[in-house]
């Protein structure tokens, strides 16, 4: 399977190339808003394709590499999307400060600033307004013009900064011993390669400097967490929203060291900075466009605009309020607390989205990914461009953006109504390992199974075989083999439940039969557990010994549902700390089904993760019939997930019917 994925990544990676070479092509000229919403959809399917398909066997080094290289190149394709006309407010501001004037002074096009009047001022917009930029923003458009007076000097000053964030997020997710390629979501995500490389928006410094100082808060760095955060403040005035939870999660006596980069910048302006406040008015105030709360607070209240910001600023504080209860890890709070920003603000475009994205590569989520594809709809926008009318959105694009993305976050977001909004528990540092194998008749497979199981570094301090009647030599080859026998009536999850009774360890590994696992797998589990406390289990990942395009599709099916969803199956390796799957009730003794039930009880105590595999099984149940065997499976989980919510157990017809039909 190693050829195939590799074949599967590089093609998805020229479907990448593909869509940003487009925009060099003669076509984005003559219509762009088309071609931008083609290569749109080419980016997403190549970056989704890459993040799933990514090549194993690669040394960590290695991964690294190759993801910022190919990040690296993405951005440099991309370069050939025309600059937003903000660019345009940053050039020539910059370029009156350099001269020793203030943008705070007066308007754009104040008489005052008619000296310095060029092509770029003649692009700007809202020249009629006060500049809503805060002071180290202003002296850093400023250094980049001094470099060269061009919109290109500040794609590569972005480029560089975004892929200082892609560096970041490879440095977390390592101390978070995840997986690094979930780095993709942000990386080839089409939104920021578009409103980066492409548009060039000043944000991502905002967003660098946002994950420095939430990544140095995790570290209990709190000096430098304040002085990052005083950093994205003074680039945009959003990050203010995260001061309440520093001051009361991050040692508060460091809170001074925000004065340092808030006071330093803003003395070249003194005489002036008043203004400020004025131009946020007018480029926020009252204005709403594309909120999706807020839209549908106002139109309920016939456009009453106060009592829509007045709504909206009411959900915000209490989400607020819930954040600083429940959570004390600074990056999920930040995750949490900007998305709230976002999705209550009366005004969003597209490229706003990205203040979360990067919290999506640490926490992946379906909601999010559904968002950044319809985001692709925001460009429908260039067609009012393109007939040389005013810039316009149409209302159905806002609603087909927002509406896919909300009926996902609604279905997510239901663990949270069950939890009660309880602090998150730490779970501590696991030290014992049991894997749980379950079997029937498997003296054919067996072997392999407990010597790749004999053979991990360090080795599980449990190996428990569940067996459900064998009438061949399953239990004596196990026995044969070091591993204790537990014996059980036969189903796959009565049998693994016996096994739980039977354990003492702090986590558990179910492994089937015929599955076998490489070496380090048992060191990542308790590694990950030891730098997630919040985590309560997940899924080692699976990969089938046999090849064929298929089996890539199966797995990449497989690994989408189990990162975004949470949703593992029991033959990509499920793991799961005792105390947690005890605190839900225990292992469900389901002869079938039980590893959907598995899942479901452990988001409704805690997070889920899907390592990057290690679990190798056989592809005997899918060398015929591949597609009647999808279906049947497809069907069962329906049924069982429907019959679930009605509390009715039918999972032993199921079983009846799934071995019946095998």
């Amino acid at each position: 399977m190693t050829q195939i994925r590799m074949v599967g990544f590089a093609g998805s990676l020229v479907l990448v190339v593909f869509a940003a070479i487009l925009h060099w092509t003669p076509w984005a000229v003559a219509d762009r808003a088309s071609l931008t919403i083609v290569s749109y959809g080419f980016l997403f399917t190549g970056f989704m394709g890459a993040w799933l398909s990514f090549p194993d066997g690669f040394s960590i080094n290695r991964k690294i590499a190759v993801i910022m290289l190919i990040s690296l190149v993405a951005r440099m394709l991309m370069a050939g999307v025309p600059e937003s006309d903000d660019v345009y407010r940053y050039l020539w501001e910059g370029k009156i400060v350099r001269a020793g004037e203030s943008p705070y002074r007066f308007v754009a096009d104040h008489a005052h600033y008619a000296v310095y009047r060029d092509v770029y001022w003649e692009k700007m917009n809202h020249r009629d307004k006060l500049t809503a930029y805060p002071p180290l923003a202003e002296l850093i458009f400023a250094a980049v013009s001094s470099l060269a007076y061009s919109p290109w000097a500040f794609k590569l000053v972005f480029i560089i900064a975004d892929l200082c964030v892609v560096a970041l997020l490879v440095l977390m997710l390592r101390r978070y011993a995840l997986d690094v390629r979930n780095v993709l979501i942000y990386a080839l995500n089409p939104l920021t390669l578009f409103a980066f490389a492409g548009e060039a928006h000043f944000d991502v410094l905002m967003i660098l400097a946002i994950m420095l100082s939430v990544f140095c808060a995790e570290r209990r760095a709190y000096a430098g967490a304040w002085l990052f955060l005083g950093m994205a403040i003074q680039i945009k005035v959003i990050a203010i929203v995260l001061i309440p939870f520093f001051l009361w999660r991050c040692n508060w006596r460091y809170c001074w060291l925000l004065l340092v980069p808030l006071l330093v910048p803003s003395l070249y302006f003194l005489g002036t900075l008043h203004n400020m406040l004025q131009g946020l008015w007018e480029f926020g105030g009252m204005n709403a466009f594309n909120g999706p709360v807020h839209s549908v607070i106002n139109v309920a209240l016939q456009g009453q605009t106060v009592w829509s910001i007045f709504i909206v600023a009411v959900l915000f504080g209490l989400i607020m309020l819930s954040t600083i209860r429940i959570s004390k890890n600074p990056v999920k709070a930040a995750y949490l607390l900007i998305s709230a920003l976002v999705l209550l603000s009366p005004v969003v475009h597209y490229w706003y989205i990205l203040w979360i994205i990067p919290f999506v590569a640490l926490y992946p989520a379906l909601s999010w990914l559904v968002l950044s594809f319809t985001s692709g709809l925001y460009f429908v926008s260039l067609y009012s461009v393109q007939q040389e009318a005013a810039w316009h959105l149409p209302e159905w694009a806002m609603w087909w953006m927002w509406l896919p993305f909300l009926l996902v976050l609604v279905y997510e977001l239901r663990f949270f109504a069950v939890s009660g909004l309880q602090p998150e528990t730490d779970w501590g540092t696991p030290k014992t390992l049991a894997i749980i194998i379950p079997a029937l008749n498997e003296q054919d497979r067996i072997k392999a199974c407990l010597a790749a199981v004999c053979s991990l570094n360090p080795p599980a301090d449990e190996v428990i075989v569940c067996d459900g009647g064998s009438i061949d030599l399953t239990p004596a080859l196990a026995r044969q083999m070091g591993a204790s026998v537990v014996n059980s009536p036969p189903g796959r999850g009565t049998q693994i439940l016996a096994g739980v009774r039977h354990s003492h360890s702090d986590v558990v590994l179910v492994l089937h039969a015929d599955c076998v696992c490489e070496k380090p797998v048992g060191q990542r589990i308790l590694d990950v557990l030891k730098c997630n406390p919040d985590v309560v289990g997940g899924a080692v990942g699976q990969r089938f010994t046999g090849s064929g395009i298929y089996l890539l599709v199966i797995e990449m099916l497989n690994d989408a549902r189990a990162r975004l969803g949470g949703a593992s199956f029991g033959d990509q390796g499920q793991f799961f700390r005792t105390a947690a799957i005890n605190r839900a009730g225990g292992y469900p003794g389901y002869p079938l089904m039980e590893d959907v039930e598995l899942s479901l009880r452990m988001m409704r105590v805690g997070r889920t993760v899907l390592l990057d595999g290690g679990i190798h099984n056989s592809a005997r149940q899918w060398q015929q019939g591949s597609m009647k065997r999808i279906w049947l499976i497809l069907k069962l989980v329906a049924v069982f997930r429907w019959n679930r919510l009605l509390r009715r157990d039918v999972t032993q017809k199921l079983y009846a019917i799934y071995y019946n039909r095998k």
